[in-house]
């Protein structure tokens, strides 16, 4: 959750809205960037040692063949309700089935990020995630979406225009283009609503962006100012207050439907649109409100302050359902929330385009859990469904009847916005790295290569010189390093990464028994 002080008005494009559900505070700065972080905790590297990090727990956990295929793809960030540090560094990060790292880039303690995804541009694979600048009160200075290719050299940074700022909640790469969520202030009277005669407006937006020159292409915005809105004000679920602009539609996640539609979700309408992009009209909206919804909706298949909501073969829905929560109040103690109606899930509905009803078709809960803001439900290929359960620091891998096939959690305070199991492969341009440690006559090497997802196992190098390095030893790679023991010490070492059939993919730089660390050692640069 993220603060804002309430002694003054905030920007709304500095609104830590943009990651959350407009959830504020009226405590006051912190001392600490928005980043500092312990590394109590979290991974600690020999061979990697500006790499940290946090570390999973695991609550339930089956057969690792029952997972569906592919890597977990987070990004981690502070929960600001808490005053505590953060549990190692924020960055995109990449997990294995057994939660070890594969890649982990810090973006540094002034900034978070949220929403690491593959994805393809042009025809080649790609990572974007977005990162943000936050000041020490919580606020959102900027945000950027940013790419890299699969050796991990940057591609692009995205950045908004015309006063839009790009919210971490979507970016979808689409040939050339970018597809992104974004916000800005309108100055408007609020007084119709229950607000102020001078208040401000937080308009959400969906806009498409040329990825290479940053080009803004196309905007379609809930106010739509000069005109009918396309989104009414008077559908807002969340109220006005004074001090801080109104949040009144919050943008949280787009489909490509097709070369003309798109979907669009809006978790202070409860609704989601199926918006035609040639005439920005609304063909039809999915609400939990049933006086919105052009579908009629079974009692159990209603919902609330929904985020990740995505069309499955024209008919089929599938959505986080936070079910959960409206800010009640903002005094001098701090926020309240309202109470949730009901326990988060995930939810997959069906879709009579004919009559206009929608059914109840699964959903996917977690006992004792609350999820005030953020979430996503992702159905996988193989019928699992990954889930991640918004500001509770929980994501989950379900089978498609429901079967919890592994639960883990984040060490507090931090959190993730969204979860996603997808194939991967990694290629960095960089060497791997190596360190030693000498103890009692005897070494022990580390190796690790961030990013990589070919390495099978490691053979060490090792010598009286640079120039007289033999093979000293073998391992099979086991986690993000390999701690490997020798029987004796050297003057000079060499790492190698192997894949199979001992092929070698690539040689650390040589580093001597006094060294800690060589080599990239820790990872991509935080800022693009």
């Amino acid at each position: 959750m993220f603060r804002i002080m309430l002694k003054f008005r905030v920007p709304a494009t500095t609104v830590a809205a943009a990651a959350c559900a407009l959830t504020v505070g009226v405590a006051g700065a912190q001392a600490a960037p928005i980043g500092a972080y312990t590394t109590k905790g979290a991974w600690s590297f020999k061979s990697a040692p500006d790499l940290h990090p946090p570390q999973m727990g695991i609550t339930q956990y089956t057969k690792f063949r029952q997972l569906a295929p592919g890597y977990f793809m987070v990004a981690n960030f502070k929960n600001l309700d808490s005053k505590s540090p953060m549990t190692g560094q924020s960055g995109p990060l990449i997990l294995d089935h057994n939660l070890q790292p594969v890649w982990f880039d810090p973006i540094g303690v002034n900034a978070l990020a949220a929403n690491l995804k593959a994805q393809s541009y042009n025809g080649k694979p790609v990572l974007s995630w977005w990162q943000g600048t936050v000041s020490s009160s919580g606020a959102t200075i900027s945000g950027e979406d940013v790419v890299v290719d699969q050796h991990y050299r940057h591609v692009a940074t995205l950045k908004g225009t015309d006063g839009w700022v790009i919210s971490e909640h979507e970016m979808i790469i689409s040939g050339a283009n970018a597809w992104v969520t974004a916000y800005k202030d309108v100055p408007m009277n609020l007084t119709p609503y229950g607000g102020s005669a001078n208040g401000v407006l937080l308009d959400s937006a969906v806009q498409e962006y040329n990825l290479a020159t940053g080009q803004l292409v196309y905007t379609w915005d809930a106010l739509n100012p000069g005109g009918t809105p396309n989104v009414p004000l008077s559908r807002a679920k969340q109220k006005p207050f004074s001090g801080i602009p109104w949040d009144a539609y919050h943008i949280n996640s787009i489909q490509l439907t097709g070369h003309e539609t798109f979907l669009v979700s809006m978790r202070n309408t409860w609704s989601a649109y199926l918006v035609n992009r040639l005439t920005n009209a609304i063909d039809w909206t999915l609400s939990g409100d049933p006086k919105l919804s052009t579908f009629a909706l079974a009692k159990n298949a209603q919902f609330e302050w929904q985020h990740d909501v995505e069309l499955h073969n024209g008919d089929e829905v599938s959505m986080f359902d936070d079910a959960c929560c409206g800010l009640d109040s903002i005094t001098s103690k701090g926020v309240k929330f309202a109470k949730p109606n009901g326990p988060p899930r995930g939810l997959v509905l069906k879709l009579n385009l004919a009559n206009h009803t929608g059914s109840f078709v699964a959903q996917y809960t977690r006992p004792k859990t609350i999820a005030s803001f953020l979430g996503n439900a992702q159905l996988l290929p193989d019928g699992n469904v990954s889930l991640t359960w918004g500001s509770s620091p929980f994501f989950s891998e379900d089978s498609s009847k429901g079967k919890v096939l592994l639960d883990a959690f984040w060490p507090v305070p931090d959190i993730n916005y969204r979860t996603y199991v997808q194939n991967w492969v990694g290629i960095p341009y960089f060497p791997p790295s190596g360190a030693v440690r000498n103890n009692g006559g005897k070494a022990a090497v580390y190796a690790s290569w961030d990013g990589d997802t070919q390495v099978v196992g490691w053979r060490v190098l090792a010598g009286t010189s640079v120039k007289s390095l033999k093979t000293v030893a073998t391992k099979a790679k086991n986690g993000f390093e390999t701690t490997i023991p020798l029987s004796g010490t050297y003057k000079s070492y060499e790492v190698q990464a192997l894949g199979p059939k001992n092929k070698v993919l690539g040689t650390s730089k040589a580093f001597p028994t006094s060294s800690s660390s060589n080599g990239n050692g820790s990872g991509l640069p935080g800022a693009y």
